[in-house]
C-alpha cells in the first residue's frame, strides 16, 4: 500500500482545483478538490458505504439538517439531488465556511433560498455560540433528514434533541467516532422509538482504507417506521 501511495504522490497534484465527482454518492457535483489528499472523493469511494442508505433516508425528505458540514458535499447532495425545500447547515470552522461557499458557487448553489448555513455549534444548550435541536423543532417540516459528523459530541447533540426525535419523520445518519459513542447513541434513539442499523466498513476496505485518524469510524442510521424499511 505504501509504494501505492508513495506512486500516487509522484503523479497526482496536490494543487486544489474544481473538478467534477466521477462516480459515487456525489456523482456530477463539482467541488473544489486536491487529488493528491482527496482521490476517494473524486473517484466516488469517499464513504461509499453510506451510499445505499443515503438514498434511502433522503426519499421523500422537506427538510434537511447537515451538521458539520465539512467540504460541504453532503449539503450539496440533498440541494442538488432531492426536492428537501429548506436545509440547515452548521459548522464553526470558518474555513469551512469559505470551502462551503466556494463550493455553492461552482454548483450555483451561492444564493439558494432553500439554504440557511450557520456557524453555531449544535450541542445541548442554547447560547449565542451554540443551539440545541430542539430549538429548530417548530422549523421542521418532516420527512427531515438529519446527516451528522461532529467528531464526538454525537451523544451531547441527541441529548438536546429530545423533543426533536418526537417528531415523525425524522431520519438519522450519523458518523460515529468510537464505540462508546455508538452505543450511547443506538440506546438514546431506540429509547426515542426510532429503529437503529449500524453501517459497517466494506470488506474492500482493507485494500482502500480511508486512512482516518482513529481506529473506529463507522456510520449509525436511525429512523421511524413511516414507510422505510431496513436495508438488510
Amino acid at each position: 500500500m505504501k509504494i501505492v501511495s508513495n506512486l500516487k504522490n509522484l503523479i497526482v497534484s496536490p494543487e486544489r482545483k474544481p473538478h467534477k465527482i466521477r462516480a459515487g454518492l456525489f456523482r456530477g457535483i463539482v467541488m473544489g478538490l486536491a487529488p493528491r489528499s482527496q482521490s476517494q472523493l473524486y473517484l466516488g469511494l469517499f464513504e461509499r458505504e453510506t451510499c445505499c442508505w443515503l438514498n434511502h433516508l433522503s426519499e421523500g425528505i422537506t427538510t434537511a439538517i447537515d451538521i458539520g458540514v465539512t467540504h460541504g458535499e453532503y449539503t450539496l447532495y440533498i440541494l442538488l439531488k432531492t426536492k428537501a425545500t429548506k436545509v440547515f447547515a452548521f459548522d464553526p470552522n470558518v474555513e469551512t465556511a469559505r470551502i462551503l461557499d466556494e463550493n455553492l458557487r461552482l454548483n450555483g448553489m451561492a444564493n439558494s433560498e432553500r439554504l440557511e448555513v450557520s456557524s453555531k455549534l449544535v450541542g445541548g444548550s442554547d447560547t449565542e455560540q451554540e443551539i440545541r435541536l430542539d430549538s429548530l423543532a417548530v422549523s421542521i417540516v418532516a420527512p427531515c433528514l438529519v446527516k451528522m459528523d461532529v467528531d464526538g459530541a454525537e451523544e451531547q447533540i441527541l441529548k438536546g434533541a429530545k423533543l426533536f426525535n418526537e417528531l415523525q419523520g425524522i431520519r438519522w445518519l450519523i458518523e460515529t467516532h468510537s464505540r462508546e459513542l455508538e452505543i450511547a447513541c443506538q440506546s438514546i434513539l431506540s429509547a426515542a422509538g426510532l429503529q437503529t442499523k449500524i453501517i459497517h466498513n466494506e470488506w474492500w476496505r482493507v485494500f482502500v482504507p480511508e486512512l482516518r485518524p482513529i481506529e473506529h469510524n463507522r456510520w449509525l442510521a436511525a429512523w421511524k417506521s413511516e414507510g422505510l424499511c431496513n436495508l438488510d
